[in-house]
């Protein structure tokens, strides 16, 4: 069945004390596009999961965030340089008898020596669990993700059955009138010439030679056989468990060819009526189409 472009899902877990959090909302867009947004302490993890994303979807506007609340040994810490912070102590308790210097030396003074604290990363063994953690939940949320715009794609498969069942009733309809448009033009024709010639007697067969030259200049027999197919076509590429969003839009693009010629080569007023009431229709299937993966 095909599928939407437009979807949400969301998955929710921890790691150590810590809440992470996955969201992906997926939009229409022409290609596979995928945004990533992460926590700066998970940055290295942006490419692959980017990777991912792109494997499970053929088309679509992707954006993955990711949050990830609370403390643990994951993040970022410091630590204290003790054997450095008594060297600078010694040093100006030492400057402070030489000199006769008055104060304290205390905290507030130990702290503006910035590097007695030590920045550390998270190890790279604990990166690796948090990265399958992370992995685990972006897994859950595609597969939310996917089930969304599946069943979007079952409303869009029926919605789009129904105009294809109308489009083909009114080409049912075209069918049958362009049996009776010779006769109808041979009528009209007949009683026009009869008006002008004022009673003179009028060759049948010069009325019969232009009747064939009208029916083989306006034979739309092969675009209604074209257009048919057309839409045999659509209707099965609907029911494909597989990307068919650019298919269908080429398939589209025919069946308005098809019908333009129809509506330029058959030269009838009933005909022509259906023909607007086809294009009205083949623009609605459009719009819905562009929404497909």
């Amino acid at each position: 069945m095909i599928r939407s472009m437009t979807g949400y899902g969301r998955a929710e877990g921890h790691y150590k004390s810590r809440s992470l959090v996955v969201e992906l909302r997926s939009v229409n867009h022409r290609y596979c596009d995928v945004a990533v947004r992460l926590p700066k302490s998970l940055s290295s993890l942006e490419e692959g999961i980017k990777k991912k994303i792109q494997s499970q979807f053929a088309r679509g506007h992707i954006d993955l965030s990711v949050s990830f609340n609370g403390t643990s040994g994951a993040e970022k810490r410091l630590k204290l340089d003790l054997e450095s912070a008594e060297a600078y102590y010694h040093t100006l308790k030492k400057l402070k008898g030489a000199l006769r210097l008055s104060g304290e030396i205390d905290l507030a003074m130990m702290a503006r020596f910035m590097d007695l604290m030590i920045l550390f990363e998270p190890v790279e063994e604990e990166m690796d669990k948090l990265s399958r953690r992370l992995d685990q939940l972006i897994s859950r949320a595609t597969q939310a993700l996917q089930k969304m715009r599946q069943e979007e794609g079952k409303a869009l498969a029926k919605d789009l059955s129904g105009r294809l069942a109308a489009l083909s009733k009114m080409l049912g309809l075209i069918q049958v009138r362009r049996k009776e448009v010779g006769a109808a033009y041979y009528q009209k024709l007949q009683a026009r010439v009869a008006e002008l010639s004022k009673g003179i007697p009028v060759d049948p067969g010069r009325l019969a030679q232009e009747v064939a030259i009208f029916a083989e200049r306006s034979d739309i027999s092969e675009e209604i056989l074209r257009l048919k197919t057309h839409l045999e076509q659509f209707q099965k590429m609907t029911q494909k468990d597989e990307a068919v969003g650019r298919t269908l839009d080429f398939l589209l693009q025919e069946m308005n060819r098809e019908v333009n010629t129809i509506g330029s080569k058959a030269n009838d007023a009933a005909i022509s009526l259906q023909v607007v009431a086809m294009k009205s229709e083949l623009e609605k299937v459009r719009e819905q189409v562009q929404n497909i993966e």
